[in-house]
């Protein structure tokens, strides 16, 4: 009960979020009401079915606004995109190289802290190099953190000065012709999560119910049977639910564990910050896209996050989303592969070696 009454609590928070005009209200407000009832009140955790049925929500909104000839744009990016990761990747691997320097942890933790490619694969990473497994969660989740709450906010100021081309064109608003009923629509939305959800069971890779249902929910609405699109509300209940999971995993623990390292882990957030808009200027001057899409579509914080914060800010949320998993794609095949040329396996953490001595 406690579980659903917060959940109630923050899609409640999340739409007062949104009718203030919020930037990805929905998200942000879920996200606050978990961060508050984890570090003030009690610890709660969600079963992973509720994290892929946000995200399969999520997926299949963006999904149903895919067009066809945004495969072709999307090719046309790759390029940009290496550019900028190879830019992230290097960037990040000196500011490993300074945390480890300035700071009590030891070259493979420092690294993985502060490489972008989601807190899960660092986790994993972690436990294979036997670097400090809680550091690098700690570090990594308020990185994240940080990024989700301020990168929507600073998104929404800047449509005010800047122009967006994507908001003329997004789909995520548009009537669509011949489009199904909205009950009718409403029954295949909930197929389509349950189909979702169980090809995710059934064949795990990197956020699967993320990419199974923008898969199907594009491939449906081109060639089944064209819908309208999801309701702010069914869109609002995703996000709400991906924002509450998203703040209930960030603890004391974390917020010690950053502590220890003191002032140079504020630097080395600050700096991660300001190299997500170098690199995302980087990219904005190789595309045709406007500056705050290409911010959305490169700045290391979750596909399902920016895609959504995109469809909330009436940008392209298809373009994001591709450019977002392609990113994501990439980190998780090419990292695994050049951590053995920067870290030694079979090297300890400091502490084993003070405890060895």
């Amino acid at each position: 009960m406690i579980k659903v009454l917060l959940l109630m609590i923050a899609f409640g928070v999340g739409y007062l979020f949104d009718l203030m005009n919020i930037p990805a209200g929905w998200l942000l407000g879920a996200m606050l009401v978990g961060v508050y009832y984890r570090l003030m009140i009690n610890e709660i955790s969600y079963p992973n079915l509720l994290f892929d049925l946000s995200l399969a929500v999520i997926g299949v909104s963006i999904g149903i606004s895919i067009k066809v000839s945004m495969f072709k744009e999307v090719a046309s990016y790759l390029f940009p995109l290496a550019v900028s990761l190879v830019i992230l990747l290097v960037a990040s691997w000196i500011l490993g190289k300074v945390l480890g320097r300035y700071s009590n942890l030891d070259a493979k933790t420092a690294l993985f802290c502060c490489l972008p490619a989601g807190a899960s694969v660092m986790m994993a990473l972690s436990r294979e190099y036997k670097a400090n497994m809680g550091m690098v969660a700690a570090f990594q989740t308020v990185r994240i953190m940080m990024l989700v709450a301020t990168i929507p906010i600073v998104a929404g100021f800047m449509t005010s000065y800047l122009k967006t081309k994507e908001v003329e064109s997004s789909g995520l608003s548009k009537t669509v012709e011949g489009a199904a009923p909205m009950w009718l629509a409403a029954i295949f939305y909930i197929v389509l999560v349950a189909v979702t959800l169980v090809l995710a069971k059934k064949w795990r890779i990197p956020i699967a119910p993320f990419l199974y249902s923008i898969v199907l929910g594009s491939v449906f609405h081109a060639f089944i049977q064209p819908l309208p699109s999801m309701p702010n509300l069914g869109v609002g209940l995703g996000m709400a639910m991906l924002g509450v999971i998203i703040g209930v995993r960030f603890d004391r623990k974390s917020l010690s564990d950053i502590k220890q390292i003191g002032w140079t882990s504020l630097w080395i957030l600050v700096s991660f910050f300001i190299l997500t808009f170098v690199v995302t200027y980087v990219f904005y001057l190789m595309t045709p896209l406007d500056f705050i899409t290409s911010l959305l579509a490169i700045v290391p914080a979750g596909a399902p996050q920016m895609a959504s914060v995109a469809a909330s800010l009436d940008l392209d949320g298809s373009v994001v989303a591709a450019m977002q998993v392609i990113r994501l794609l990439i980190l998780i095949l090419f990292i695994p592969m050049l951590v053995p040329f920067l870290v030694t396996k079979g090297e300890g953490t400091r502490e084993e070696a003070v405890e060895n001595r």
